[in-house]
């Protein structure tokens, strides 16, 4: 008898090591896709122009930070990397301010015609932002804050604020009505309740909305070409094309200055990864 089982369970065994290689596999693939763009960024930003002359592709030969400083000084990326530092943080303040607000509100407060409304708001989901490209031009230039920060903080935060809404409004929903319930025995009000108790218990969604928030404001490019004409108020993102001309492109110098881009966001990641997993599964689960 003892025998059986133990002829049954070596297959079981044997089943259970089993590892999908496949997808393993398949993962490896699409990471390595991610970061080859990376590494002939990072090699090329630290070659000198002779070098890359000679040969495009491959890692340099001499290190030289030769390619930093004609990114920073001839293209003025210290101007355009506060540009961008000023547009993200007003932005990611601005919609997560906003969208935490509205799912409460979507949430945990019965009011007339909220269904509606939350509809409404979910439905700018379905509506790709380019198509919104000339009236919304017509509109800044209209009132007045085309070419300013105003515009694109504005605009961001109304591209971004449906998912956002969405995002918080499904937290919020997750987590139970007693709390509310016991808070409101104990005297407290809506906003009160909203502070002390769920907006503590919000730290994990309010920290996905941050990332995703800094991501996509940091990267940001074609509102940005659109809406910001003077060196002055450009951002990263717009400024590095600077270093791109018509018939001559320093290309050493525009990797390190894509590759000064691209820190922030990598680093704003690698931070807050954690958080961003909690805040999505913590949206998702009830």
């Amino acid at each position: 008898m003892a025998s059986a089982e133990a002829a049954v369970a070596g297959p079981v065994r044997k089943k259970a090591r089993r590892r999908p290689w496949p997808l393993v596999g398949g993962l490896g693939l699409f990471s390595l896709s991610a970061i080859l763009p990376l590494l002939f960024m990072l090699a090329t930003a630290f070659r000198t122009q002779a070098d890359w002359d000679q040969a495009k592709i491959g890692f340099p030969t001499t290190f030289s930070l030769g390619a930093f400083e004609r990114a920073w000084t001839g293209a003025n990326i210290g101007v355009y990397f506060r540009n961008s530092v000023i547009v993200t943080a007003s932005t990611v303040v601005l919609t997560v301010l906003c969208s935490t607000l509205a799912g409460y509100s979507f949430s945990k407060i019965r009011w007339r015609f909220r269904g509606a409304v939350y509809f409404f708001v979910l439905a700018w989901l379905a509506i790709p932002p380019l198509l919104l490209m000339v009236p919304i031009y017509v509109e800044m230039v209209q009132l007045g804050l085309l070419n300013t920060y105003g515009s694109v903080i504005l605009l961001y935060t109304a591209l971004n604020l449906p998912f956002n809404v969405y995002l918080m409004t499904a937290f919020f929903r997750s987590l139970p009505d007693e709390l509310i319930e016991a808070a409101r025995i104990d005297g407290a009000g809506i906003h009160r309740t909203f502070l002390r108790i769920l907006l503590p218990l919000a730290k994990p969604a309010l920290a996905t909305l941050v990332i995703f928030n800094i991501l996509w404001a940091w990267n940001e490019f074609l509102f940005a070409l659109l809406m910001l004409q003077s060196d002055s108020v450009k951002t990263l993102t717009v400024g590095v094309l600077s270093l791109q001309s018509r018939f001559v492109t320093d290309y050493p110098a525009l990797m390190a200055g894509l590759l000064i881009t691209s820190l922030p966001v990598i680093g704003a990641y690698l931070i807050f990864q954690r958080n961003l997993v909690r805040g999505i599964v913590a949206g998702a689960v009830k």
